[in-house]
């Protein structure tokens, strides 16, 4: 006992910022610590350690007063609405704890078409909803959703959730609306009329974020449209009688949450941040400045290629909404679709972050962290300053009718896209560690948005995409080349030296290779060109041959192994990037190209699928 209390009274010295600098840079031999600091997005750089003095105090203000969240699950439209009230059902009674979905007039691709009672019925037999939250995305106007459930007779007065419209999320997702902007205004004040007397705990406005996540936008450039939306709509509100606590307490939001653990859950404490500054600027008491969030994990970080990983996509991403304080979060099925096991999958990511992980008993876990409280405030500054620059525009609506917002996003949007490409984004089963024995099938679809001449609202849309498209696209193509050929596309392999010496390269382009869906075949380990020659007119290889070895063998060989490899039916690569002046010679006995890890992945597996006719088989 006396040796235990010994320990307990133990502490350990206190160390010095300047110190723990010293034996970073020992550890690094000589280099700044600055060295390990890295550059986001958001154009905010990471440290590799924070402290005290990177608190800023002017939020250190707990916004988070809650530690659940509601279980939502988003349904996806079937093959008619009684299967849907079944699964409804089935789902409520294994763990859901709201009623979630787009609805017409929605464009989104999963929208639900309830135009009238008679669907709204059918969708809602024998449900009571006295305890479950209703979570009705509908589009630019809540106007044709509330007219159904006006004739449908139902009880309202205990709704609870939200049923809310969204129409400059809609413009930004489409580029169009289909009545004037105002007309959208007007309906939501009559909508919050009908509310007010009928359904008081609903929310009737939804700002959404998805269009701007789902565009490549960074976490800044979210929080910033989305409360320049939010600003727009009080404004609007407040102009047709509202005062600031009325018009503000009937908005909700709903982010995205993508695979960048800390900014994400950072930008939902940021996004409460910024909502309490702006309630508090019109005026709104401490009730109007709570803000409802919902979140839902991001359609932009999943694939169809390897779908299990999005099982750890969507637990990561659910896991920092959580932390991030979401009232409630949409945990999408790791196929996107309506099959029971990967929505049962999705429902149970909830309760093993609840009941195993226990993040329901804890408010406000990442308060404190000098890491979280500092990426919180740039977050919140940051988007702050962007956020009065759309103001200068005049708004949200002129920053989409000028460009000035999709712009920007496209400059993070190609970014982002140029990592993935050149792998420095890593995405696990897509551009690195490619199962080429899966089967492949479509499941996530992103679709072009089409352009309306005739639309009273229009601006440029801003398209959806998914860092996995690109080499989906790949893999999909030698996928129906080998349906149609009955082989898979191949890329040989040619090996120089002992294993040792070359498996290194040799595996590091095998991998290269694969995640195009190209097949290697792997020669045996050569030791002379003699040998090289003998196996590759044994084998009849044509087509692309890669070279793999080490650097000292290359000195040895490489010459020698490329002359005998070239022929004007082969393609010659070379495993390694050697310096300009070798290369130059390589290139001039008849090198195409060399495979190293700066290389642009996808931009050469486009050449390679071009040169060998695999883009005519367009997935």
């Amino acid at each position: 006992m006396n040796r235990l209390k010994e320990m307990k009274n133990n502490s350990f010295p206190r160390v010095t910022m300047e110190e723990w600098v010293e034996q970073a840079e020992k550890a690094l031999k000589g280099k700044p610590v600055t060295k390990l600091n890295t550059d986001t997005y958001e154009g905010i750089t990471r440290k590799p350690v924070y402290t005290e003095n990177d608190r800023n105090e002017h939020v250190s203000k707990n916004l988070i007063d809650k530690s659940d969240w509601t279980v939502s699950q988003q349904l996806y439209a079937s093959t008619s609405f009684e299967e849907l009230n079944i699964q409804v059902k089935q789902e409520l009674e294994s763990g859901s704890q709201s009623i979630h979905f787009a609805t017409y007039p929605s464009t989104e691709h999963n929208a639900l078409l309830i135009k009238d009672q008679t669907d709204l019925k059918t969708l809602l037999k024998a449900i009571s909803l006295n305890e479950i939250a209703l979570q009705v995305h509908t589009g630019p106007s809540a106007t044709t959703f509330i007219n159904a459930l006006i004739d449908s007779g139902m009880e309202t007065k205990n709704l609870q959730g939200m049923i809310g419209a969204d129409p400059v999320g809609e413009l930004a997702a489409t580029g169009r609306l289909s009545q004037p902007i105002e007309q959208y205004y007007d309906d939501m004040k009559s909508n919050i009329e009908w509310k007010v007397n009928n359904a008081p705990h609903l929310k009737t406005v939804w700002v959404q974020s998805n269009a701007y996540h789902n565009g490549g936008a960074n976490a800044v450039q979210e929080l910033a449209a989305v409360m320049a939306t939010a600003v727009e709509y009080l404004q609007q509100l407040m102009n047709r009688g509202l005062t600031i606590d009325e018009a503000s307490q009937e908005i909700a939001f709903t982010f995205p949450v993508g695979s960048d653990f800390f900014m994400e859950l950072s930008k939902l404490r940021a996004a409460r941040v910024l909502w309490t500054n702006i309630v508090e600027a019109f005026g709104g008491n401490d009730k109007a400045q709570k803000m409802t969030v919902h979140a839902t994990t991001s359609m932009f970080t999943k694939s169809n290629l390897d779908p299990y990983v999005n099982m750890l996509r969507s637990t990561t991403e659910a896991f920092s909404a959580a932390i991030g304080g979401a009232d409630s979060i949409n945990v999408d099925s790791y196929q996107q679709g309506n099959d029971n096991f990967s929505r049962r999958i999705a429902r149970n990511t909830h309760y093993i972050l609840k009941e195993e992980s226990f993040l329901n008993k804890v408010v406000d876990p990442a308060a404190g962290s000098y890491y979280v409280e500092n990426l919180t405030n740039q977050l919140a500054d940051e988007a702050w300053k962007l956020f009065q620059e759309l103001d200068k525009l005049g708004g949200i609506v002129e920053a989409l009718r000028t460009n000035f917002l999709q712009d920007r996003i496209a400059e993070v949007k190609e970014k982002r896209l140029k990592d993935a490409q050149s792998r420095k984004k890593v995405l696990v089963g897509t551009n690195m560690y490619a199962n080429l024995k899966e089967e492949l099938n479509w499941q996530i679809s992103t679709q072009p948005i089409k352009e309306n001449e005739h639309a009273p609202v229009k601006v440029q849309a801003i398209q959806p995409i998914r860092l996995s498209g690109a080499f989906e696209s790949l893999r999909y193509q030698a996928k129906m080349y080998q349906e149609k050929q009955g082989t898979p596309p191949k890329v040989t392999l040619i090996n120089l030296g002992s294993l040792a010496s070359h498996k290194p390269r040799t595996d590091f382009v095998s991998g290269f290779f694969q995640v195009g869906g190209l097949q290697p075949v792997v020669s045996p380990s050569f030791e002379n060109a003699k040998e090289i020659v003998e196996w590759v007119s044994a084998q009849n290889i044509t087509g692309y041959v890669c070279i793999c070895g080490s650097d000292d063998t290359y000195e040895e060989l490489l010459n020698a192994a490329v002359m005998a490899v070239n022929s004007p039916n082969r393609k010659v690569l070379v495993a390694g990037i050697p310096e300009a002046t070798r290369q130059k010679e390589l290139q001039e006995i008849g090198v195409s190209d060399f495979i190293h890890m700066r290389s642009n992945c996808y931009k050469l597996l486009l050449e390679i699928h071009q040169e060998m006719g695999l883009t005519d088989n367009e997935a």
